[in-house]
């Protein structure tokens, strides 16, 4: 088959793209993560951080000193953490006020320097009052956060206990804004059980890339960490709706040894990721894939569309020929030349003085 220069250019254009995927590492996913928004024993016990909260999530918040901020950075990476958990805004309470008028970026910088990806949170439990408004305006808000940060962050979750204030069509309504200004996955989360306690309704889920299930039976008095039985019955519930399942929230001691099992036990039984604690290392992570990258050789595949990138630039014809197992691409009356099958790439060409 001869192909001019129109096709060819066509070809090239395709072949750019072509270049553009195999390059791609691409770190838009949550699976794996391991974080522990949860640290209520740190603050009874008023070790750290000043500001007593109870939760990495007001590490954004004005109260917070760079002392505070560095002693949760080195207890959430001593528990193994590749991730955490911030609110962008929540009222004025103990654990840290946090606004949108204070600029984050240094904040998230820091955050990643530290091997820790921040996940934002874009809408706080319902007695802070974020929530209230109409949807245009939490549209709004929200845009203006994935517009400042998105390139900082590893994802979002649209709100905390979602279904204690939301529909489920207006949280579908605010995650396909989001995702029509970021690629970064977002996920919701609910209050305990699928589909949230109070409606059990999986239309919750709808649009989101993740589920973040929280288990319930962990209060700040009695039981710190959930019935690890209901957390295994959660969890295959929640993984029959086909999306990725986080165990977000199930300790309100993140780092204790019960804690750490409980998040082990859900990684071995589906979880993708977990909020408060784990030993474990894999959970979920696309280890395959990544692999296979490693192993993959990319070379002739660059070559040839090397080639055909570089002859569009000229009046010359391609010729293409394909059998059952090979493939070859040359440049018509020349000895340059490809030949790929499944064993191998011959890259020909012959040079005449």
């Amino acid at each position: 088959m001869l192909m001019g220069r129109t096709g060819i250019l066509a070809l090239a254009k395709v072949s750019m793209l072509i270049l553009m995927m195999l390059g791609l590492n691409s770190n838009a996913d949550l699976h794996g993560v391991r974080s522990s928004f949860l640290l209520r024993h740190y603050s009874e016990g008023n070790i750290t951080p000043g500001a007593g909260t109870n939760a990495t999530m007001y590490y954004l918040g004005k109260e917070w000193t760079d002392a505070d901020r560095a002693a949760v950075r080195n207890i959430v990476k001593a528990n193994g953490d590749t991730h955490i958990d911030l609110y962008t805004r929540s009222e004025p309470r103990r654990g840290g006020h946090v606004v949108e008028g204070h600029d984050f970026t240094e904040r998230l910088r820091e955050l990643n320097d530290a091997g820790l990806k921040p996940v934002l949170w874009l809408t706080p439990e319902s007695k802070h009052g974020e929530h209230g408004g109409t949807v245009a305006e939490q549209k709004a808000y929200m845009g203006r956060m994935v517009a400042r940060y998105d390139g900082l962050v590893a994802g979002y979750v649209v709100c905390l206990e979602c279904d204690d204030y939301w529909s489920p069509s207006q949280v579908s309504t605010l995650i396909k804004h989001i995702k029509s200004k970021s690629d970064k996955p977002v996920a919701v989360h609910l209050t305990p059980g699928v589909g949230g306690g109070r409606f059990k309704d999986p239309n919750y889920y709808r649009d989101a890339d993740y589920i973040y299930l929280q288990v319930g039976g962990h209060t700040k008095t009695g039981y710190k960490t959930a019935d690890l039985q209901r957390g295994i019955r959660d969890l295959k519930e929640a993984l029959k709706l086909g999306k990725p399942v986080v165990v977000s929230e199930y300790s309100v001691y993140s780092t204790s040894a019960e804690a750490k099992r409980f998040g082990d036990v859900m990684c071995a039984n589906g979880a993708v990721g977990t909020g408060n604690g784990r030993n474990v290392t894999y959970c979920g992570q696309r280890i395959e894939e990544e692999e296979i990258e490693e192993e993959r050789d990319y070379t002739p595949i660059i070559v040839g569309l090397t080639m055909v990138t570089l002859f569009a630039l000229y009046d010359t014809v391609l010729t293409l020929q394909a059998t059952d197992d090979s493939y070859k691409i040359g440049i018509h009356g020349s000895k340059v030349g490809m030949t790929y099958t499944d064993d191998r790439a011959l890259i020909t060409y012959r040079f005449e003085f």
